[in-house]
């Protein structure tokens, strides 16, 4: 819920250099006003944290509450937030992840009075400087294979400590995921989030237009009409789907206000009880990492114009395979690729990509010509090319 109060990332696709900065006064048990300050961050190169950043830290919220909140590293793959998102699952959309974490992992934030400690039920009244998360590894970006056995998963991610104690003290609120991936618009999206969690126990809320800009992590402007007029979309999408009754600007006593009222019969999504066990959700993955292979395996031989017995061969040939290497291995690696050619003693494979192509002439030659030469009765050299080729 920190990271719903207030932004992370901006609302821009694209990344940017620069910081983002929320200051607000809140009233306390004291009778007094205190200050809270936000400032977020971004890698001198790689920028701040994007509002395509901030839907594959929410795939990676679900894939921690799948595993059960159990150890700050957290086993993930890129093909898994890419579902989740309702993402396409193309080389394009894996790198655009591959820069999400390191942007993720690069932001730093600094709060006064600002992060709640849901174990002392109080703010953090110091100066709090933390990361959202500490470390992360791809299987295949890796090259050591021991290492890649030894993780025995297609990634990770460890959370930065601070954030894992906010989530073990369970200062957590369900999301409806579907609704959220299903946005069209960024402010719709970020607007969604902090809706979700201020009109959670009420119908209504009234905030400043000025102090929700800020803790939306929007542009600055300086008339209130222009920061409705980039709130409208939000409020529009929301409104259309159920979510938000209205969403109105507001004279109250000089000040210009949004006031929004939830529409009737919103419900909160099913608690996290109805999740399937971190056991059903590994095997659902790996059924979907196979079954996406598949579509790849036939794509791809439709479009090299590879014959079905060459197909039929290349599907036997990979039962075998899969007997002889780990899973991680054989999900990581071989999966997506083809059998595109059979001259005489040389059988030719086709990977997606240069760095699969190697990774499988390094390393997985052999298991490949034994399952050939068990299924032809003679021993086959092999020639591995990539797509670009």
């Amino acid at each position: 819920m920190n990271l719903v109060e207030f932004p992370f990332a901006t609302l821009s696709r694209q990344p940017s250099l620069g910081s983002i900065k929320c200051v607000r006064w809140i009233g306390g048990e004291d009778g007094q006003r205190h200050r809270q300050s936000w400032v977020v961050q971004g890698g001198s190169v790689s920028g701040l944290p994007t509002e395509f950043d901030e839907r594959v830290y929410v795939a990676l919220m679900a894939l921690t509450q799948a595993s059960g909140y159990t150890s700050r590293k957290v086993p993930v793959s890129v093909y898994r937030v890419l579902k989740l998102m309702g993402e396409s699952t193309d080389s394009k959309h894996y790198r655009s992840v591959e820069r999400s974490l390191e942007r993720l992992l690069r932001a730093s934030i600094v709060a006064e009075g600002a992060f709640w400690d849901a174990d002392r039920q109080g703010l953090v009244q110091r100066v709090n400087g933390f990361h959202l998360i500490e470390r992360y590894w791809l299987a295949y970006q890796e090259g050591d294979e021991q290492v890649v056995e030894a993780e025995g998963c297609p990634g990770y991610i460890v959370w930065g400590e601070e954030v894992w104690r906010s989530l073990q003290n369970g200062y957590l609120k369900q999301l409806d995921l579907h609704t959220f991936f299903h946005l069209q618009t960024p402010v719709a999206r970020r607007l969604y989030r902090f809706l979700d969690k201020k009109l959670h126990k009420r119908r209504q809320l009234e905030i400043d237009i000025f102090q929700l800009s800020q803790q939306l992590g929007m542009a600055y402007y300086r008339y209130p009409a222009k920061v409705k007029e980039k709130l409208q979309p939000g409020i529009d999408e929301l409104r259309g789907i159920g979510f938000l009754a209205s969403g109105e600007m507001v004279k109250v006593q000089g000040y210009t206000r949004m006031r929004f009222i939830k529409a009737a019969g919103q419900t909160t999504p099913a608690s996290a009880a109805s999740d399937p066990p971190p056991q059903a959700v590994r095997a659902a993955d790996a059924w979907e990492v196979e079954r996406h292979a598949r579509d790849w395996r036939a794509q791809a031989a439709e479009a090299q114009g590879v014959e079905q017995g060459l197909t039929d061969l290349w599907e036997q040939a990979l039962g075998l395979v899969r007997e002889q290497v780990s899973p991680t291995a054989y999900q990581t690696w071989l999966t997506r690729t083809i059998l595109i050619d059979l001259a005489g003693n040389q059988a030719t494979i086709l990977a997606p990509n240069a760095f699969l192509q190697q990774r499988i002439t390094e390393h997985y030659e052999r298991p490949i010509q034994r399952a050939i030469a068990a299924l032809l009765h003679h021993n086959v050299t092999l020639v591995a090319k990539s797509i670009a080729e």
